[in-house]
């Protein structure tokens, strides 16, 4: 950096594409981790927000070039904590961490979407209140109706996690959306408060608007000091017993089969046992009964030679169906079955009513 480049200067101009892309990388991998909460999504928005303007230049000679990075960086950096929960998800991990790499793709071009929208559109507006709402209001809108469409709801979205925080109080009353709309008001006082910095004056004519909804955000956390939503625990916290629960899914790596068997699960929750796992739950319809007999012995199977844990088994299973008086009709049903050497029989047996996502 030359000795007479100020900081703005370097920031917005000399090295405006390696840094922004840089920080928008950085701020990423930790704002929409799945235990993300406000501060690190708000960070992150603020920095796009920022550089949103300047990477849609019309003048910018690598305008393409340095939109592909950063939803590049995005992707990647959205990517990072979830690659080892993703990564044996399929069949072999390049097509785990392929898949994984495409959905953050499109989550990070929907993202750049709506911030330049955002930005390009809030000029229009005569208000000022106009301007610095409009962003919140097509961020919330956006990610409310991907959820709503989505079978995977906000597991599918840029959502920060449903953390205890200071506007947890909101939700019951105005919904989890009221989150991404506060969260895309703190990015745009933010971000203005940045540009404006970096111009040395008021960002257009908002700036009074922009320190009112600054005031209006922090009043609303006044609530969180007097409400309490957690339940107060029946027992001394000192004294709990931590409980390890294992998720079972074989790898097609080691048991090289597409479809696991009754024995690869067994073989799996073995493994988890060793480690410690007091509860060992198996994925939805992980294995298939043809009979009441086939179900009651491979239930034997899973008491003797998995002791010790509680098993989650989760199957599917064909019975005559109840409204057929001659008994040739069959339906399939899926159901969750509890079992462990402490009883013969399951502790509990669950059936399912509906299927998922279509109810």
């Amino acid at each position: 950096m030359a000795p007479n480049l100020s900081p703005s200067h370097a920031i917005f101009h000399e090295y405006r594409n390696p840094f922004f892309i840089s920080i928008a990388f950085a701020t990423s991998a930790f704002a929409w981790r799945p235990d993300s909460t406000l501060i690190p999504a708000i960070l992150n928005l603020s920095v796009l927000l920022t550089y949103t303007p300047l990477l849609f230049r019309e003048d910018e000679p690598s305008r393409l070039l340095n939109v592909g990075l950063t939803g590049l960086a995005l992707s990647v950096g959205q990517s990072m904590f979830k690659f080892y929960a993703s990564v044996e998800a399929l069949s072999s991990k390049a097509q785990s961490v392929t898949v994984l790499l495409i959905l953050s793709l499109i989550l990070s071009a929907l993202s750049m979407a709506t911030l330049w929208a955002g930005t390009k559109y809030s000029t229009r507006f005569a208000s000022p209140w106009a301007q610095v709402t409009l962003f919140p209001s097509l961020w919330a809108t956006v990610w409310c109706m991907i959820a709503r469409f989505s079978p995977f709801g906000y597991l599918s979205t840029w959502k920060i996690a449903d953390n205890a925080d200071a506007y947890n109080w909101i939700v019951p009353y105005v919904g989890p959306t009221s989150k991404d709309w506060i969260v895309g008001a703190w990015a745009v006082i933010l971000s203005q408060t940045a540009t404006s910095w970096f111009m040395g004056q008021p960002y257009n004519n908002t700036s009074n608007t922009r320190k009112l909804l600054a005031i209006f955000l922090i009043f609303l956390t006044l609530p969180s000091f007097f409400i309490d939503y957690l339940p107060l625990p029946n027992f001394e916290i000192e004294k709990a017993t931590a409980l390890t629960v294992g998720c079972v899914i074989p790898p097609y790596q080691r048991y090289k089969h597409h479809v696991p068997s009754l024995d690869d699960y067994i073989a799996e929750s073995e493994k988890l046992r060793a480690k410690g796992a007091r509860i060992i739950l198996w994925p939805e319809g992980a294995v298939v009964f043809k009979s009441a007999g086939q179900k009651s012995e491979a239930f034997k199977m899973v008491r003797d030679k998995i002791p010790g844990p509680y098993v989650g088994v989760a199957f599917e299973e064909t019975v005559g169906d109840p409204d057929d008086p001659n008994g040739k009709k069959s339906l399939s049903r899926t159901g969750l079955a509890i079992i462990s050497r402490y009883s013969e029989e399951p502790h509990l047996v669950y059936y399912k009513r509906n299927l998922v996502p279509s109810e």
